[in-house]
């Protein structure tokens, strides 16, 4: 059974109205406040339940949606009642009197469920038809019979208390009635949906009936107004009903029949005696009416059996229409070229048609009417096939084969042969004859012979196909498995599909082709086929319209390998691309260069003065090695834009990624966590480190701005062996030993168009100003001009891997470490507060701050560095805290602490600039702010300096 969870908003209000009437209870009783409130959740309630039952038609198909649009009007109906009735409670002070409408809604708004009882469960749509409002007539008047007999007339001359009681008897009565009712139409449901429809009425009805109930007995017993406990015993089933629509959730697929579609004569009385229920009984209430009410007697009377008249005429008309419906199938199916047979659940045929008889080889179709099948098919080899028939009936309910039928005079006949099992349990065999068909397969084989040595030594492929892009291939020349790699037999055996090895991007230009075809045009196009190997290869298609065998249209033509041409297009467009990139980095190179020259002659002249101190001696070098390394840089992209000559080395690109790591996550966001992984014993590579280097940080600073909100980027490096499987998927790659880059992110990603042109210059998926286009076109130049490959694997929202491979060589690695200076030192005795939640980072200002004479004290994150502040005893002189912090800022965190301990300096420290964090609003203008990544001596020297400030006051 399928349910929907409880709405938590229904779930909601359900809990507010049931405590707002405790509490109207509890502090207002039964005063005209109380009574109003009381009253109106009883009228929210109904309307309540019934916008759920109405919210429930929608989700439901034809019976079930009429069925909760009939019990919402139900719901409805008894809201509008006790809504009048809180008019005369709150405004008039008294009940409704004995015949008012508004003790009539609250008699008869059952009339609502009767209706949903007496819906036609096989009904395919939601409208109401003509027997339908037939039975809703008979209903209306029954019970306005049973009010105006049973209740209103009596109630004239009792007394209140009196007529009270007897309202409550016709209440009860009815209540009961209707959950009979329910339970009977539960018990005799078709289907399981019918089922859970009526038992949730039924169960409905019990808590309803049960509550109201009790809770008139004890206004009989009392008299009590609105507003006290018994308010509730109202509420609390319209509430019932609300969760019971709101949880209620149709079949997703049409349900199996719980009982079978045809009735047995005692249900066929069942039923009609339901539809003869109500004039009876309007018949025996219309009879109990006094002599002065004979109009209304013989109208209601009339009006019920005129009613019931017309439904037994309607159902008789159904019922020939029906049988008419049946002669013209039985003889469509009596007329049919294919054979059909009927079999009962017992294996006995019911019926069989001309056709099948003549296929099986009797005389007519009543030698089988009656006969079980295995007689039938006496001459038939039953042996394995009976088995096959029985599972595929057993899995799937179906079977489906091609066979030869025996015939009693020992011929024999091709047949299609199809058994399905049908809902009663019985067996539909349906048999085609195939003999028309193999006559045209054989037509077809001419058709290929004929044309079988046509052209086969010309070096393009030729074929015979029916016309269409679904159409049958007849032949093709031995030349398709030169270009496509496919023998003759492969292709033909896969041609029906052969769309499918089409490249999707060409799909439209061959269907345009082959519409053009059809109106008699000769076919031409120009696309990509995907050969066996994975490639894709050129083809232009010429063909032309011909009469086949028999007069059957076939296309002939033939298909010429056009991979090269394209190619040379293809490598055109890249030259002159290339070729504008080669301009433009001419340019900038020109402008780098002069600055270069200026920054290395400095340097140089600072180097040959005399005297010079080892620590700024060695400043200077680094510096004039940063200018040799962006010098060479250039040169690197102007050997990749004009291919100039390049200077490989022997590398070993751990120490490249390692040297590197540092300044690539200076260029990282905080919110961006950078991995880096080596490989131990990673083999070597030739290749020109200043390349390399310049792949590494284009790909990582690609894979950050491909992390807008940040993410993960792993830099990895390993040993792996391309082997021949590899180099079938790619084309290029030739198998053997590589070194392995890879920068992987877990940003937005990549679809499969972007991925075709991510290599290509000036291509970017920025936005305007963000790139040029140039990054990853330079990173495919290098990798390629050293001898590498690269290949990106990406998915939108999963983000992008790229994947370097170098090959490896046996030869050593090339150049040394670098030395660096020491920082001056600092030395202090204050209490330092560290918040940082990088623990490397923690650790590395924990180390140099300690060493310089501080006390520091660590925490993990801003709440332990609150609980610090306010239990450590001594003074704390300076609170050093991160910006950017999981749940509160280092901003807060200041704020929160120096209220605490007034006098203490804050000293932040961040990865972003100070004038995006200003932008930002976290940090006002002339705070002391550290710049992340900082040195050891940075470090000391901005505690010191803070620390050496006045506090604030």
């Amino acid at each position: 059974m399928s349910l929907r969870p409880f709405p938590r908003s229904l779930v909601m209000a359900a809990f507010c109205v049931v405590t707002l009437h405790v509490a109207a209870v509890v502090f207002l009783g039964t005063s005209s406040f109380g009574s109003l409130i009381g009253n109106s959740l009883q009228i929210f309630s109904s309307f309540l339940a019934a916008a759920m039952c109405f919210q429930a038609a929608r989700r439901s198909p034809s019976f079930g949606r009429s069925f909760w649009i009939l019990v919402g009007f139900g719901m409805a109906a008894w809201g509008i009642a006790d809504f009048g009735w809180t008019y005369y409670e709150i405004f008039l002070l008294r009940e409704p009197p004995p015949g008012s409408l508004i003790r009539f809604l609250f008699d008869t708004h059952g009339m609502f469920f009767v209706m949903a009882i007496f819906l036609n469960q096989d009904k395919e749509d939601s409208r109401v038809d003509v027997p339908e409002a037939l039975d809703f007539v008979q209903i209306g008047i029954l019970f306005f019979l049973v009010y105006f007999g049973a209740y209103y007339l009596p109630a004239i001359n009792l007394g209140y208390h009196d007529a009270l009681e007897r309202e409550f008897e016709v209440m009860t009565a009815g209540i009961s009635g209707i959950f009979l009712l329910a339970l009977i139409q539960w018990r005799r449901s078709a289907t399981r949906e019918a089922q859970r429809l009526f038992g949730g009425l039924a169960a409905y009805l019990l808590v309803y009936g049960t509550l109201a109930t009790i809770v008139s007995k004890m206004q009989l017993a009392h008299e009590m107004p609105t507003g006290t406990w018994s308010d509730l015993g109202w509420t609390i089933p319209l509430l019932f009903g609300a969760f019971w629509a709101a949880t209620w959730q149709s079949a997703a697929e049409p349900e199996t029949r719980v009982r079978k579609r045809h009735h047995s004569l005692a249900e066929i009385l069942v039923s009609n005696g339901m539809f003869f229920f109500a004039p009876m009984v309007i018949l025996i209430q219309v009879a109990q009416l006094g002599p002065g009410l004979r109009v209304i007697r013989f109208t209601l009377l009339g009006i019920s059996f005129s009613c019931y008249a017309v439904r037994i005429g309607l159902t008789q008309y159904r019922q020939q229409q029906d049988e008419e419906t049946v002669r013209r199938q039985t003889l469509a199916m009596d007329s049919s070229i294919e054979g059909i047979g009927i079999l009962n659940d017992k294996g006995v045929h019911s019926y069989a048609n001309s056709a099948l008889a003549s296929m099986l080889g009797f005389d007519s179709p009543q030698r089988i009417v009656g006969q079980p099948w295995k007689v039938v098919y006496a001459f038939q080899p039953l042996g394995e096939l009976e088995s096959q028939v029985r599972k595929g009936l057993r899995e799937s309910g179906k079977w489906s084969g091609n066979l030869q039928l025996h015939r009693p005079d020992g011929s024999r006949i091709p047949v299609e042969f199809h058994v399905g099992r049908m809902p009663d349990r019985g067996t539909v065999c349906v048999c085609r004859d195939l003999s028309q068909r193999e006559e045209a397969e054989k037509a077809r084989a001419d058709a290929e012979t004929k044309y079988q040595m046509l052209v086969e030594h010309v070096n393009a492929i030729t074929y015979i196909a029916e016309i269409g892009i679904n159409g049958k291939w007849f032949y093709i020349s031995p030349q398709v498995e030169n270009i496509l790699g496919y023998t003759p037999e492969e292709w033909l055996a896969l041609s029906p599909n052969w769309d499918q090895h089409i490249h999707p991007d060409d799909l439209p230009i061959v269907a345009a082709a082959e519409e053009r075809s059809q109106n008699g045009f000769p076919f031409q196009a120009e696309f990509r086929v995907r050969r066996k190997d994975g490639r894709d290869v050129w083809l232009s298609d010429t063909a032309v319209i011909v009469q086949g065998s028999n007069s059957h249209p076939v296309m002939e033509g033939i298909m010429v390998d056009i991979t090269e041409r394209k190619a040379l297009e293809t490598q055109l467009q890249q030259s002159r691309k290339m070729e504008a990139v080669g301009r433009l980095a001419g340019g900038i190179a020109h402008d780098f260069n002069n600055l270069l020259t200026i920054i290395s002659g400095y340097t140089e002249l600072a180097l040959s003065r005399p005297h010079l101190p080892s620590e700024a001696h060695a400043d200077i070098e680094r510096i004039e090695n940063a200018s040799g390394r962006a010098a060479a840089l250039v040169r690197q992209l102007l050997a990749f834009s004009r291919k100039q000559v390049l200077q490989p080395k022997i590398l070993d690109l751990n120490k490249i990624v390692l040297n590197l790591d540092s300044l690539l996550r200076r260029l990282m966001d905080e919110r961006i966590e950078m991995v880096t992984r080596v490989k131990d014993d990673l083999g070597k590579v030739k290749a020109d480190p200043a390349q390399v280097e310049q792949v590494i940080m284009n790909l990582v600073v690609n894979a950050r701005d491909a992390m807008p909100e940040g993410g993960r980027l792993v830099v990895e490096t390993c040993n792996t062996e391309l082997d021949a499987n590899y180099a079938v998927d790619h084309v290029s790659v030739k198998p053997g030993r590589y070194v392995m880059l890879a920068v992987s992110d877990s940003g937005v990603g990549m679809d499969h168009q972007t991925v075709a042109h991510i290599f290509e210059p000036f291509f970017t998926t920025k936005e305007s100003g963000r790139g040029t286009g140039l990054g990853l076109s330079t990173v495919y130049g290098i990798v390629k001009q050293s001898g590498g490959y690269i290949w990106v694997y990406s998915e939108p929202g999963k983000g992008s891997t790229f994947k370097v491979y170098l090959p490896r060589v046996d030869e050593v690695s090339e150049g040394a470490a670098a030395t660096q200076a020491a920082p001056r030192e600092q030395r202090g005795t204050e209490t330092i507060l560290i918040v940082e939640d990088e623990e490397a980072v923690r650790e590395l200002i924990l180390t140099v701050l300690a060493e310089k004479g501080y006390d520091v004290i660590p925490s993990l994150d801003p709440q332990h560095a609150e609980q610090i502040a306010a239990r450590f005893p001594g003074e704390i002189h300076l609170l050093l805290t991160d910006m950017v912090m999981p749940g509160t800022s280092g901003r807060e965190l200041a704020e929160r602490i120096s209220a605490k301990r007034h006098g203490i300096r804050v000293l932040f420290m961040s990865g972003y600039t100070e004038n995006v964090i200003t932008s930002g609003g976290m940090l006002e203008e002339g705070l002391a702010f550290l710049q992340k990544p900082f040195s050891p001596a940075a470090l000391v020297q901005k505690v010191r300096e803070v620390l050496s400030q006045t506090p604030a006051a």
